[in-house]
């Protein structure tokens, strides 16, 4: 008993292999370069500041609450230095677009979160 004839397995086959490469082409393109990633400041919920992680810079960042120093260099962004008792913003070290287990930085004492977009998402 055959299930597909001949004309059917081909036909079968080269959809697979069509679909594969096509999956393997956006896959490629969907570009997860650092150029193309966004460091989101938001202060109380609010969206401050959007820096490009693809151009080294610093970002002095005050509030009522105190300062924190945001710098962007080499494609991550993290806190230099901060004002507030804890530092745990300091500590917790880059947010790159690759670090899976990294989804944000927060400075609770001064309301800050930092967190990764993707150009164009908004």
């Amino acid at each position: 008993m055959k299930l597909f004839s001949r004309r059917e397995s081909v036909l079968l086959i080269s959809l697979l292999l069509v679909s594969g490469v096509l999956f393997l082409v956006l896959f490629l393109l969907r570009g997860e370069g650092d150029g193309e990633w966004d460091a989101v400041i938001r202060y109380r919920g609010d969206v401050i500041a959007r820096l490009p992680l693809d151009t080294d810079c610093e970002y002095p960042f005050e509030c009522e609450e105190g300062v924190n120093r945001i710098v962007i260099r080499d494609g991550a962004v993290f806190v230099e230095s901060a004002d507030c008792k804890n530092r745990v913003c300091v500590r917790h070290g880059a947010l790159t677009p690759d670090a899976a287990d990294v989804d944000f930085i927060s400075c609770a004492p001064h309301r800050l979160l930092i967190v990764l977009e993707r150009r164009g998402d908004e």
